[in-house]
C-alpha cells in the first residue's frame, strides 16, 4: 500500500510536471516554433499549432492515465470551438465546457478586440445582473497589465500581495463579485480576455494541475475568438465593399442615361401642358392630362435621386450640434406622429455634441430615417432616439471618436433574408416606394466619413445607427 500511495505521488508529481513544462512551453518564449504554420495558414493554425505543440510534449512522456485523460479533454475541447464562426455563440460555448471540467458555478468572461482598450463584459454565469454593473478594465489598469506581464493565474487567497498592488477600484470589483482566479486569455502575446471564476462552494479550489490545464484551454479559446472577430470584420467590410459597388454601379448607369430620358421627358411635359390648356377645368380629360405631368415629374424625380448617389454636391460643412437639429426635425414630425398615436422617447444629453457636417444633408438623411420608422408603424407605436458618444479605441493619433444616432422603431420589422438588401437602389417593401431613401442615406453618411448599422426583428422593431466622426470642442 504505501509502494502504491508512493507511485500515485509521483505519477502526480510527473503529471504536474509536464502540464508546468507544457504551460511553459507555450508562455515563456517557445511560441515561435509553436506558431510558424500562421504565416502561411492564418489565426485558425495557430489554435491547431497550440494543440499540436501541447501533445507532443505530452507524447514524449512516459505513458500514463493523467496525461491520456489531458489530452483528451484538450482535444475535445478545441473540436468543440473549432467550427464555431460566430462569437457570440463561441463564447457561452466556452463557458459551459470551463464551468463543465472545472466544477465552478459562478463566471465572469470579460474580453476586448483587437481596435479596443477596455475589457467589457461579454458573458457570466452565477451573477445577479446587478452585481455585475460596471464590471470592466481597461489594458492600462494594473490586473490587465499584471496578468500580460506574469502570464500565469492569480490565485486571490494564495497571491495577496498582487492583490495589494492592484488599485482600490480593481479589489473592489473581485471582492463585490466573489472572484476566487483570474485566467488570462492570451493569443499572440496580447491579453485578449479574462476568465473571473468563483463559486458558491466554500471550498472550492483549483490545483496546480487545473491551472496550467486552464491557461492552455483559454489560450485556445482567445485564438478561437480571434478568428471569429476576424472573421466577422472581414464579412462586414466585404459587405460594405459590395454595397459602395453597387451604388457606384447604378450611378454610373444612372449618369449615362439620364441625359437621354431627360430630353425626351421634357418634351412630353411640354407638350402634355401645351394640352392641359386646351381643356376646360370641368372637363374630365383634363384631370387625365394632370395625370400624366405628375408621373413625367415623378420619372424625373427618380433620374434625380439616382444620380444624387454618385454626384458630389456642394458640401459645405459647418458645425453642428446634433441635438439641436434632432430636436428641429422633431417639430417636423410631430403631427404626423401624433395622428398615427406614435409616441417619441428623447432625451437630450447633458452635454452638447457637435459634429462638422454638410447641415442640409445631414438634417435630409435623419428626417428619411426618421420617416421611414413612422411609416413602419401605420397602427401606432413607440419611436425612440439616442444620441451617444463612442470614444477612440486605441488612443492613436488619426483615430475618430464617434457620434451615435440611434433611431428606433417598434414597427413590423425586417425579415433576416432581406436586410442586408435595404441600401440597394430600386429595393424596396413599401407600395409605390422608389427604392432610393436608404441608398441615398447611406451615401450621405460615408460623404460625411460615416456609416449606417442596421439591426431589426420581425413583429419587434428596426434600429438604424448613424456613426459620425465626433467634433471635439
Amino acid at each position: 500500500m504505501a509502494l502504491a500511495s508512493s507511485n500515485s505521488s509521483i505519477n502526480r508529481e510527473a503529471s504536474a510536471s509536464r502540464l508546468a513544462e507544457a504551460s511553459h512551453f507555450y508562455y515563456m518564449g517557445s511560441t515561435k516554433n509553436l506558431f510558424e504554420p500562421t504565416q502561411e495558414k492564418g489565426i485558425l493554425a495557430s489554435m491547431r499549432s497550440l494543440t499540436r505543440g501541447v501533445l507532443r510534449l505530452f507524447n514524449q512522456q512516459p505513458s500514463g492515465r493523467d496525461w491520456r485523460s489531458t489530452r483528451q479533454i484538450i482535444q475535445d475541447f478545441n473540436r468543440s470551438i473549432a467550427l464555431i464562426a460566430d462569437i457570440d455563440a463561441l463564447i457561452p460555448s466556452i463557458v459551459d465546457r470551463i464551468k463543465e471540467m472545472f466544477g465552478t458555478d459562478r463566471v465572469v468572461l470579460l474580453h476586448t478586440y483587437l481596435d479596443s482598450t477596455v475589457f467589457s463584459l461579454a458573458f457570466s454565469s452565477g451573477y445577479d445582473p446587478e452585481a455585475l454593473a460596471d464590471t470592466h478594465l481597461t489594458t492600462r489598469d494594473r490586473l490587465a497589465r499584471w496578468l500580460l506581464t506574469n502570464e500565469t493565474a492569480l490565485v486571490v487567497e494564495q497571491d495577496q500581495e498582487v492583490m495589494r498592488y492592484l488599485s482600490a477600484a480593481e479589489r473592489e470589483m473581485l471582492e463585490r463579485l466573489g472572484v476566487r482566479v483570474c485566467v488570462p486569455m492570451l493569443a499572440m502575446n496580447r491579453l485578449t480576455g479574462l476568465m473571473l471564476l468563483s463559486s458558491t462552494q466554500k471550498h472550492w479550489r483549483l490545483n496546480e494541475d487545473d491551472l496550467n490545464l486552464m491557461l492552455m484551454l483559454l489560450a485556445q479559446a482567445s485564438i478561437a475568438f480571434e478568428s471569429a472577430y476576424l472573421s466577422q470584420a472581414q464579412r462586414d467590410r466585404m459587405r460594405r465593399l459590395y454595397r459602395a459597388e453597387r451604388l457606384a454601379t447604378v450611378g454610373e448607369l444612372a449618369a449615362s442615361v439620364a441625359h437621354e430620358i431627360r430630353n425626351p421627358m421634357t418634351a412630353i411635359r411640354s407638350t402634355v401642358q401645351y394640352l392641359l390648356n386646351e381643356f376646360d377645368d370641368g372637363n374630365p380629360k383634363r384631370e387625365l392630362v394632370h395625370g400624366v405631368i405628375t408621373e413625367v415629374d415623378r420619372i424625373d424625380r427618380i433620374v434625380d435621386g439616382l444620380l444624387s448617389l454618385t454626384r458630389r454636391a456642394e458640401f459645405t460643412p459647418s458645425k453642428i450640434s446634433i441635438s439641436q437639429l434632432i430636436g428641429q426635425l422633431l417639430l417636423l414630425i410631430r403631427a404626423q406622429a401624433q395622428e398615427q398615436a406614435i409616441s417619441i422617447l428623447w432625451e437630450e444629453p447633458p452635454q452638447e455634441i457637435y459634429v462638422m457636417a454638410d447641415a442640409p444633408q445631414l438634417k435630409q438623411l435623419v428626417l428619411n430615417l426618421v420617416m421611414n420608422a413612422i411609416q413602419a408603424m401605420p397602427n401606432g407605436g413607440l419611436l425612440q432616439i439616442d444620441l451617444s458618444v463612442r470614444p477612440q479605441t486605441l488612443g492613436l493619433s488619426g483615430e475618430k471618436d464617434w457620434t451615435v444616432i440611434s433611431i428606433s422603431d417598434t414597427g413590423c420589422g425586417i425579415p433576416p433574408d432581406i436586410l442586408d438588401r435595404v441600401f440597394d437602389p430600386f429595393f424596396t417593401t413599401k407600395s409605390g416606394g422608389t427604392g432610393l431613401g436608404l441608398s441615398t442615406c447611406y451615401a450621405i453618411a460615408k460623404q460625411h466619413d460615416g456609416d449606417l448599422e442596421i439591426s431589426s426583428q420581425v413583429n419587434e422593431g428596426t434600429t438604424i445607427n448613424v456613426r459620425l466622426p465626433l467634433l471635439r470642442h
